[in-house]
């Protein structure tokens, strides 16, 4: 881990301090009473070995600690006492893991909280660019992992503790054989390391193995129709099985890596237990309760080394999860150029103007360039033009999923980016071409975005947007279930209960971009009466590549490559045969090679 990788954790630790030095005051406390449970053995022994009175140092430690409290040191109140402490230690561990366990959850938790609204409140231009892959990994497979991460500094820490604490043991009972364990265990410690390396190289796979598998399942499971209506089910299968088996490749060398970490270890440990059997009979004259002593302080110190060595190789891998998760939240935190306002936006009385707009997505290539259009209040505004000219673009700087580079939009004067963003889109309603319904009832969705749910609003709303009669058709009415994207439902039926949704909130603005683009005849005709009844009700803001949508406007702006090439009504700008005039004559030769008979 590099100076950067520490730094940026810290970062991420610094709101749970508090709890993490509780746990560590609790990892040394329980590590105190292992020390004391095992400095008690020796005696112990020594008494079992018929020594009533062997003497020394921890001996008399012992005597006066008994005396303080009344009791006289025999087999029996030492045996008391060694079980007391190892109860009393195994419960304050109890106690720390729990409180480990439940930091690492609220970690978990409160991290994807704060990701998810870093990401909703990325600006759209920002979102456009990502795969929505990039985001589920991070807030599910990511997060979690680094959550384990504390959890297991934590344990790291405990196992340091008491690695400690034996170690102290051991070099009380015996320094020369100590130092040979010592020895062997640096060299054991430095071909870890190898290993450990190793194992952050194949951790920082992991984590792109992983982005890139979430990122290809959330693009193809929008895309299943697509997928069977051009046959390429193999081919899918092929490119998934090659992500598969590589994440699979890496995750297996990361694991054996892990099982060679265990392997050398107890390899180790078993070298070792048997050295110093020979080297005491040998060469050292030890007695043999220490001995016993030594020999179980040695076998219990290989469980916090082995999970030592364990936890490292964990770390290894949760250490990128933690660089993926900062990743992410800076990404989408430098995105967030669309600021919120301070002004509540409580309606207007003359217009919304556009005042010299520029916007591009990239440097020097302008969507819009000086655009200056007015939507006078309760009026119908339309724009129309080719693809690729802008409006859809025009459509979200009003919405404000964007703003401008250049000029302003202005609300009887007000620069829209005054008001706040809530009480701007409370007021406005949006019909789009890409109809979003959930997998929830239609009630549900025709109140999604408002405060409250009613019944008898979203009636009211359904039956402006011509959407009732087909909605008590239903096998449940308006408890109806839609089925993800509103499977259920044709087209026109999901166009209109979009509308509805949009009218349910009773909006200032209503704003329909592209809103029968992909319906048939009879749709479009549906949508265009239900608009029609609209007039005069709202300020609607019609964006249309069909014509026959907006001939009843009030004003038709013409968008050419970003800007305004002609405005007028209908009527006018037919007069003027320009091109306008084109468009209109192109869709009605269209239309009637429609209906000659094939």
């Amino acid at each position: 881990m590099n100076q950067s990788e520490l730094q940026i954790i810290r970062q991420y630790l610094s709101p749970y301090l508090m709890r993490l030095a509780v746990i560590t005051v609790l990892a040394v406390v329980c590590s105190f009473f292992e020390a004391i449970s095992l400095g008690a053995l020796v005696p112990l022994l020594q008494i079992m070995e018929d020594q009533s009175d062997p003497g020394g140092t921890l001996w008399g430690m012992l005597e006066s600690l008994f005396g303080m409290v009344g009791l006289e040191l025999t087999f029996a109140t030492l045996l008391g006492l060694l079980v007391c402490l190892f109860l009393v230690g195994q419960v304050l561990l109890f106690v720390k893991k729990v409180l480990q366990i439940r930091l690492r959850l609220q970690f978990a938790t409160e991290i994807k909280n704060e990701l998810y609204r870093r990401i909703l409140a990325a600006d759209m231009l920002f979102l456009y660019s990502q795969r929505a892959g990039n985001f589920n990994n991070a807030i599910t497979a990511e997060v979690e992992s680094a959550g384990y991460g504390i959890f297991a500094a934590a344990e790291l820490l405990t196992d340091i503790l008491f690695i400690g604490v034996y170690a102290v043991m051991l070099l009380y009972i015996s320094v020369e054989l100590t130092l040979v364990c010592l020895g062997i265990s640096l060299v054991t410690l430095y071909l870890l390391n190898l290993l450990i390396r190793r194992s952050e190289i194949h951790g920082r796979k992991l984590v792109e193995w992983n982005t890139l598998q979430n990122e290809y399942l959330t693009e193809r499971f929008n895309l299943l129709k697509l997928i069977k209506a051009t046959s390429a089910e193999n081919r899918e299968q092929g490119r998934f099985q090659q992500i598969a088996e590589s994440l699979q490749a890496t995750y297996g060398t990361y694991w054996i890596l892990g099982v060679l970490v265990e392997v050398l270890f107890q390899s180790i440990i078993f070298v070792i237990a048997v050295l110093v059997l020979f080297l005491s009979i040998e060469f050292f004259s030890i007695q043999l309760a220490l001995l016993l002593v030594f020999l179980f302080v040695l076998v219990r110190i290989t469980a916090p080394m082995r999970d030592f060595s364990t936890r490292r190789h964990e770390l290894a891998r949760q250490i990128p999860s933690f660089m993926k998760i900062h990743q992410v939240m800076e990404g989408v935190s430098a995105a967030s150029r669309v600021r919120d306002g301070t002004r509540e936006f409580t309606g207007f009385s003359r217009e919304i103007t556009f005042d010299r707009v520029s916007f591009s997505y990239l440097p020097d290539t302008p969507v819009l360039s000086d655009l200056s259009l007015t939507i006078p209040k309760n009026e119908m505004v339309a724009l129309v033009g080719a693809s690729g000219g802008g409006k859809s673009t025009a459509a979200d700087l009003l919405i404000r999923l964007l703003d401008p580079d250049q000029g302003s939009i202005r609300v009887d004067g007000t620069d829209l980016r005054e008001f706040t963003l809530r009480s701007w889109h409370a007021r406005l309603g949006v019909v789009s071409q890409d109809i979003f319904l959930f997998n929830d009832s239609v009630l549900e969705n025709i109140c999604y975005g408002s405060d409250r749910v009613s019944q008898d609003k979203a009636i009211e709303a359904a039956r402006v947007a011509n959407a009732h009669d087909f909605i008590m058709g239903l096998e449940r009415g308006y408890d109806t279930v839609l089925g993800e994207k509103g499977v259920k439902l044709s087209g026109g039926q999901r166009q209109r209960i979009a509308l509805a949704r949009a009218l349910y909130k009773n909006p200032e603005i209503l704003l329909l971009d592209e809103a029968t683009s992909s319906l048939d005849s009879e749709s479009e005709k549906i949508i265009q009466n239900s608009i029609a009844g609209l007039r005069k009700r709202y300020t609607i803001v019609v964006i249309a590549h069909r014509l026959s949508t907006i001939e009843n406007s009030d004003r038709i702006y013409v968008i050419e490559q970003g800007r305004i090439v002609e405005s007028g009504s209908h009527q006018d700008l037919l007069a003027r045969g320009s091109t306008y005039s084109m468009y209109y004559q192109i869709q009605r030769g269209g239309d009637r090679e429609e209906k000659i008979p094939k």
